[in-house]
């Protein structure tokens, strides 16, 4: 950690860090206006990125507006926010809690500001714009806009927010305005990656595996025969494992077995641990093939495709067993990735087995670190484990005390008890999050399977679904679809300690009248 000096510079890295509570003297009003003030700029900034696809559709330059001013304008209101701000005490940093508020605050405004376009294009309305937003990047895919209609500039403005959701907004934020790379508020949206000592160069390999890989994904599938602009598109939206695609029918669209086979590639890599990524990029091959999660990853995909495939075929979804292979593989990597691209026409066509199958899939997810969604491996893996350990030490053998070992990273470690408890909770938690919002798409005029599925499908940023949520739904399905997205981006904890600390810090405000 770097010595904070007394530049704007420097105290704005210090609001990033994430450390021990520092700046109490001050209160963490200044520390949260600078970061979110920062966090709006780069944002409003970002947003302006669309315009670059101008030159090649003149036709459509009459939108521009549309994101320039949305784009301009947050840029000027997190300047004045952040320099407005009073200066933090030197040495001030945030506290978890803190960190939370200001991933909740980036978040939610970044949802607002590209929500904009939408509505001032008249392309959408005020809600259907947030659910729009909200899935992009939260990198989930369900939409409500007309793929085959939609303006070649929103459309990119879509995969651009996957882009930016893929990793973590504030990674990238944290790259862009400081030296030292903190990841602390980084840490705050549910990941903890740490791939280099120093946490500068962790966030900037983490960018450079990501681009990397979205870079020789367009280039690949630009070989392939799409066009530049498809490619870079789906690219975008892969590696995120967003699944916002170009056409209404998805990857089905170029029906392309090489095509399904780069985007099968690029929704591995994403829902692979970066860690994993790291170490595989280094040579470490025995190190990524031991961890616990990439026999579990593998293996469920070689399973679950032979299983989903027979159900293609027996249910006529395909029309021989090369096909059912080829679809089955395709959409179980797409649904355990959390990606949501499509190879089938329909997923409400399916049967009851089909769907609570891909729904077990998505409550799982892919890689703990990774870009997908859900429940993850690691933490599934973790809680049977010691599921299993405390059915052993009460009704088995009790002469033999055992303790529970994972390989991780190529090294053999004993988990502790926190470790058991801390993933059996969130999988608990997740389970009743999955239930509650059910219910309330229940609520909302959907059957039992629509409801499940759908609301499994928000949590786990999939965008798979059975259609209740979609271009003819209301606000409040809408709604209560983009609240569960945010929930399962920021994996639920982070969330609610956000709110909570924001919640704090208002109520302490008006007592003391400020």
């Amino acid at each position: 950690m770097t010595v904070m000096g007394k530049t704007r510079g420097d105290n704005l890295a210090a609001a990033i860090a994430l450390g021990e509570p520092g700046g109490e003297r001050s209160g963490p009003g200044p520390l949260l206006a600078r970061y979110v003030g920062v966090a709006v700029m780069f944002v409003g900034l970002a947003g302006l990125a669309p315009l670059a696809v101008l030159p090649a559709y003149p036709d459509e330059v009459a939108l521009a507006p549309c994101f320039i001013f949305p784009g301009i304008g947050a840029a000027m209101a997190g300047y004045l926010v952040y320099f407005a701000s009073p200066d933090p005490a030197p040495g001030a940093r945030l506290t978890r809690g803190q960190a939370a508020a200001c991933t909740v605050l980036v978040w939610v405004l970044a949802i607002a500001v590209y929500a904009l376009p939408y509505v001032a294009a008249g392309l959408l309305s005020p809600v259907q714009a947030v659910f729009e937003s909200t899935s992009g990047l939260t990198t989930t895919g369900l939409s409500v806009v007309d793929v085959d209609t939609c303006p070649a500039i929103f459309l990119f403005h879509r995969s651009l927010t996957c882009y930016l959701g893929g990793v973590g907004l504030v990674l990238i934020l944290t790259c862009v305005v400081t030296q030292t790379g903190g990841l602390g508020v980084y840490n705050a949206e549910g990941h903890t990656d740490h791939l280099l000592p120093s946490a500068a160069k962790t966030a900037r390999m983490i960018l450079l595996i990501y681009n990397g890989l979205i870079i020789a994904g367009a280039v690949a599938y630009w070989a392939a025969g799409m066009t530049p602009f498809d490619a870079i598109n789906i690219s975008m939206c892969a590696v995120p494992t967003g699944g916002f695609a170009t056409h209404g029918e998805s990857i089905a669209y170029w029906n392309s077995p090489v095509i399904e086979t780069i985007t099968i590639v690029l929704m591995v890599a994403g829902g692979t641990n970066f860690l994993l990524l790291f170490l595989l990029l280094r040579g470490k091959l025995k190190a990524f093939l031991t961890h616990i999660e990439t026999p579990l990853y593998f293996g469920t995909i070689a399973v679950m495709a032979l299983v989903v495939a027979g159900f293609f075929l027996g249910q006529g979804v395909s029309g021989d067993g090369a096909e059912a292979l080829r679809q089955g593989t395709f959409q179980v990597v797409s649904i355990l990735t959390s990606t949501g691209f499509q190879t089938i026409p329909s997923f409400a066509d399916l049967g009851p087995a089909l769907l609570f199958l891909f729904g077990l899939l998505m409550l799982v997810g892919a890689e703990a670190r990774s870009t997908s969604g859900g429940i993850k491996l690691y933490r599934v893996a973790v809680a049977s484990l010691g599921l299993g350990h405390d059915l052993h030490e009460r009704y088995g053998n009790k002469r033999h005390v055992t303790s529970i070992k994972i390989n991780r990273f190529g090294k053999r470690s004993v988990l502790t008890e926190v470790d058991v408890a801390e993933a059996q909770t969130y999988v608990v938690l997740y389970l009743l999050l999955c239930a509650a919002g059910a219910f309330a798409l229940i609520l909302c005029g959907a059957t039992l399977q629509e409801a499940v599925f759908d609301f499994v499908s928000c949590l786990g940023s999939t965008g798979v679904g059975t259609g209740f949520l979609g271009t003819e739904s209301g606000p409040a399905p809408l709604l209560i679809g983009s609240a569960g997205m945010l929930l399962g981006r920021l994996e639920i904890i982070p969330l609610f300690m956000g709110v909570g600390t924001l919640a704090s810090m208002i109520r302490k405000g008006v007592r003391h009248g400020r």
